[in-house]
């Protein structure tokens, strides 16, 4: 291998030896704008290279934007090309960065444009006033000497619009009886030029010529007058291009009464080039001829240019196929060494390639191997806690001393108890599937009847969810299968229909006989799958992008169920308009009935409803029950988790006003409505997750201020950050300690309540800095400054202040007592007694001058206020 790539190095030394020497050379060519003009200079240039094979070209276009430009031609010179060709956009803005690459050694040649500065190489370009001058005399002949004209220029400030208007002025010098009645800017667009046009035809002008100083605006003008019926108008440009649609067609079907050739010639501009990184001797200022056309002249000079094109076009032709013969001539020189080459590579990897996929799928088995047998064992180790939990909880439930509270924890417990014993036996029955241990227990029984009872399990988490729950079945079918395993195979499609179906959503659980199979569909318009996760949803451990929580097995289960009674699962899904899951089954199933009673299996109960479960109800109850001097800190606790909810609820409600919401976009819709003194949210839920609403809380300026407990199951150090990244001001692992928890709302809410005596007691300045949220700061500088310029105002008042920063009278009040300690009336007068002692102490007003220029509506009122605020009466 080693010899191989010696070789193959020496090979590629010969072929750059045997290379042409000559010094390669790179021009930047930096176009002011876009058009069919520019295109065909643009093509000649490409077609000059043609026989100098050392020359590379590079193509900028500014789109008549200086700052663009400047950028481009900036760019060229970082990358230190040979040459620099600039058509200017303007004579003034671009001639600092032409001067730089002058001054950094680059050839600079201004091509069509001139700028004001002297820093360049050579110039060349047609003669723009002798275009001008030329139409000039052609119209005043046409005209008799005696006639109004209007103007259609191109770019203010251009050079070509400044020398074509000189020279069409100084050439109607000579006839005193011509009269330019209007001049406009359509900036050489054929858009601009018809408002322009438009505005001069109702202006009421009399106008008998025309002159544009491009094609382009000549033939927008004619359009524009067209609509106006005047016909006789006549119209006249610059540019001539024998192109399909361009002047000289026009010129040649009487569209425009004459044209001048604005002749391109890149063969000359490039000649020019080569000129000067070749050291041969040059012009600087080098002018192009052109002509005027009529219609004496223009279908000739069309015909000479049709010729011309095809010649091109031949030339062209041969030009790609001598590079096509020369590059499979360089190609073949290396072709041998290369395939040479490319076999051993290609054997060599595909040897490496499938060790390697061998390798990683052993790997994966290993892995899922290990994975299983973890879980199991964990599952196994789960079961004697779980037992020795559930039974005493079963137990104790049922003594009647218990309080309402307790019986409520219980249940709590009860119900969470329930869900991880079927967790745990759902991976104990995948680790028999995967063994090949698991069996049928065939049994005879009614899907029907059976789909009823499992439907009916969910009938009340939908309508707590509003969700529309549908039974779709005829009233009989039997069926001879496991009955265990259809019924956890429905049973996990309709808890994950629940889990991503948002409110007000509907999920539709029906099924149909066709021939000797029936199909169990479970469809819902939640939230979908992404198409590119479908093929691998039923994979086991896999977990699509958008899944609030889960193990990755439920899926996993229903196939290998599915598949146990030779059957099929399917997955139709649209992102965001809801997923169908289709199981097909054969209604009977080959084997032996088991003449042992199958035993059922305990399916955990989804959700029981209690009032607790209604969120904020309980908060309601409390209003009604504890006094009214109780004035307590306003919690809101924000989790899908009703459970989660409950107990939080409980253990909380003692020192704090609990409220609640379900996810965060009702979350936040409560947070604006209430203002609570501090927020305790979960990450993982759906409509809105935690991290997306502390970002928009933090930056909504009504409601950034209150603190933000992120309570949540996802532990790892990134996921921390992640939370502190999207303004967190806590962020608390599941399973929490309810001290720790109580710790951190005593904290975070005395902080808060620190700060604000501090803004009252302090320097504001002081304590500004101290606010962490820019949302916060923003708010209070926007704050300050409506006030500072107010002062004077003496019906200035909250209600206004609301109006300008964006909050009703109590967000701002919340917000501003949250923040500051003081009310808004009260900043507002402390605002005008610091404005009032400041004028005191460095003017001689009167003290009623003062008062009443700071706003108050009475000396006597300013003087009480004062002195209560500073302890003596005001004076100079």
């Amino acid at each position: 291998m080693k010899q191989w790539i010696y070789i193959f190095f020496l090979l590629l030394l010969f072929s750059a030896c045997s290379n042409n020497n000559r010094k390669k050379y790179v021009i930047g060519v930096s176009q002011c704008s876009e058009d069919v003009w520019r295109e065909k200079l643009n093509n000649e240039l490409i077609m000059s290279t043609y026989q100098h094979d050392n020359i590379t070209l590079k193509f900028a276009s500014a789109n008549d934007n200086d700052k663009l430009q400047k950028e481009q031609i900036n760019q060229f010179i970082k990358e230190g090309v040979s040459l620099i060709i600039v058509s200017p956009n303007q004579i003034h803005t671009i001639s600092s960065v032409i001067d730089k690459a002058y001054d950094a050694g680059i050839p600079v040649i201004l091509f069509d444009r001139k700028t004001d500065s002297k820093k360049y190489t050579a110039f060349i370009g047609a003669d723009n006033y002798e275009a001008g001058h030329e139409i000039g005399q052609y119209i005043a002949q046409q005209l008799g000497g005696k006639g109004r004209i209007a103007e259609i220029a191109g770019l203010r400030g251009s050079s070509p619009a400044i020398e074509r208007d000189r020279g069409f002025t100084d050439a109607l010098k000579a006839y005193p009886d011509i009269q330019i009645v209007t001049r406009r800017y359509a900036n050489w667009l054929q858009e601009r030029s018809k408002v322009v046009m438009d505005s001069i035809m109702k202006s009421g002008e009399k106008v008998d010529y025309v002159f544009a100083q491009n094609d382009r605006m000549a033939a927008g003008a004619r359009i524009a007058a067209k609509q106006y019926g005047k016909n006789d108008l006549k119209f006249v440009g610059i540019d001539a291009l024998p192109v399909p649609g361009g002047g000289m067609e026009d010129v040649r079907d009487g569209r425009l009464s004459a044209s001048y050739i604005y002749p391109t010639r890149g063969d000359l501009v490039m000649q020019l080039a080569l000129n000067i990184l070749e050291k041969k001797t040059f012009h600087r200022d080098n002018y192009l001829k052109g002509t005027l056309i009529t219609n004496h002249n223009a279908n000739a000079l069309l015909l000479q240019n049709e010729e011309i094109m095809k010649q091109t076009l031949r030339l062209q032709t041969l030009h790609g196929k001598v590079d096509n013969y020369l590059a499979q001539y360089n190609h073949q020189k290396v072709y041998l060494v290369l395939f040479s080459i490319i076999v051993l590579l290609l054997v060599g990897i595909m040897v490496y390639v499938y060790r390697t996929i061998v390798s990683r799928h052993r790997i994966e088995e290993e892995a899922v191997a290990a994975k299983l047998q973890f879980f199991t064992n964990i599952s196994h180790e789960l079961r004697t806690p779980l037992t020795l939990i559930a039974d005493p909880v079963d137990y104790i439930i049922h003594d009647s001393n218990l309080s309402v509270k307790q019986r409520d924890m219980l249940q709590i417990v009860k119900r969470n108890v329930a869900v991880l014993s079927q967790l745990v036996s759902e991976i104990l029955d995948f680790r028999k599937v995967q063994n090949g241990k698991m069996t049928l227990s065939l049994s005879d029984f009614d899907l029907a009847e059976s789909m009823q009872q499992w439907f009916n399990l969910f009938i009340t988490s939908a309508q707590k969810k509003n969700i529309t729950l549908r039974l779709d079945v005829a009233e009989s079918i039997i069926m001879r299968a496991d009955y265990n395993k259809v019924e956890r195979i429905c049973y996990n499609l309709l808890t994950n229909a629940m889990k991503y179906t948002t409110n007000g959503g509907e999920i539709i659980f029906s099924a149909s006989v066709e021939g000797n199979k029936v199909r169990i569909i479970v469809r819902d318009n939640g939230i979908g799958i992404a198409s590119n996760e479908q093929p691998y949803i039923f994979n086991r451990f896999y977990q699509a992008k958008n899944a609030e929580y889960g193990t990755g097995i439920g899926l996993a289960l229903v196939k290998a169920f599915t598949e146990l009674h030779h059957g099929e699962a399917m997955v139709e899904s649209k992102e965001g308009e809801g997923s169908q899951f289709t199981i097909q089954l054969p209604i009977s199933q080959d084997g032996e009935l088991n003449n042992t009673k199958s035993q059922q299996v305990l399916l955990p109960e989804i959700e029981s409803v209690t009032k607790s479960d209604i969120p904020n109800q309980a908060r309601h109850i409390n209003d009604l029950i504890q006094p009214d001097d109780v004035v307590l800190p306003e919690l809101l606790i924000i989790d899908d988790n009703s459970d989660i909810r409950s107990y939080l609820r409980t253990t909380l409600s003692s020192c704090y006003k609990v409220n609640e919401a379900a996810d965060g976009k009702s979350g936040l819709a409560l947070a604006r409505r209430i203002i609570p003194d501090l927020i305790i949210s979960d990450v993982m839920m759906p409509i809105m997750d935690g991290l997306e609403f502390c970002s928009q809380l933090k930056q909504d300026k009504a409601i950034s201020h209150i603190p933000v407990i992120l309570l949540t199951a996802r532990s790892l150090d990134e996921q921390r950050v992640e939370g502190y990244e999207h303004g967190a001001d806590a962020y608390i692992s599941k399973p929490f300690s309810l001290q720790l928890l109580l710790s951190r709302i005593d904290n975070l809410i005395q902080g808060r309540k620190k700060l604000s005596q501090l803004f009252s007691n302090t320097d504001e300045n002081d304590v500004f800095e101290k606010l962490s949220n820019e949302t916060d700061k923003t708010f209070i500088t926007q704050l300050r400054k409506i006030i500072q310029e107010n002062l004077s105002d003496s019906e200035f008042n909250v209600e206004r202040i609301g109006d300008e920063i964006g909050l009703s009278r109590v967000q701002l009040y919340r917000k501003v007592k949250a923040l500051t300690g003081h009310s808004p009336v009260e900043m507002l007068r402390k605002a005008r007694l610091m404005r009032a002692r400041h004028l005191l102490r460095t003017t001689d007003k009167s003290v009623s001058e003062i008062a009443y220029s700071v706003g108050f509506s009475t000396p006597s009122y300013f003087s009480k206020c004062y002195k209560e605020e500073f302890g003596e009466s005001p004076k100079n």
